[in-house]
């Protein structure tokens, strides 16, 4: 076999064993399989309590009933440890990290910051860029 045949059919094994991969993941995590769910998130804002605990956010409000939040100070004057878990299935782990990084926002900023344009058109080259700035806010580290 040719230096090049056998490189092409590599390419193609591992591209289809990716694809394979990431619809697998994606279907368990659209399933709500997710060991974690209805967990406690929590975020600190630089702001002091008494400010918070009178108004929360709008993110916050928009969900009032379907999700628990909960105040706190935060140690060492650090200002206020914002706390949410989701009551029910309507509301997933990844909206609840969402709401609580806009509301971070919002009362640090004042607004909510979001990332820019597109600077080139849609290709399948720049399609996992795309995907990781549309779901950027739903994961990672609070």
């Amino acid at each position: 076999m040719k230096p090049m045949t056998r490189a092409a059919l590599v390419i193609t094994a591992t591209a289809a064993l990716g694809g394979t991969s990431y619809r697998v993941i994606t279907r368990r995590r659209r399933s709500g399989a997710a060991p974690a769910a209805g967990r406690r998130h929590v975020i600190t804002v630089n702001r002091p309590l008494d400010e918070i605990a009178e108004v929360l956010p709008e993110p916050l409000n928009a969900y009032h009933g379907t999700i628990e939040v909960q105040l706190r100070a935060a140690p060492a004057d650090r200002g206020t440890e914002i706390s949410a878990r989701a009551l029910d299935d309507k509301v997933s782990d990844g909206d609840i990290r969402r709401l609580l990084r806009e509301s971070r926002s919002l009362l640090e900023v004042g607004d909510v910051l979001q990332p820019g344009g597109p600077t080139t058109e849609p290709t399948a080259l720049n399609s996992a860029l795309r995907g990781a700035t549309r779901h950027g806010r739903e994961g990672g580290l609070l």
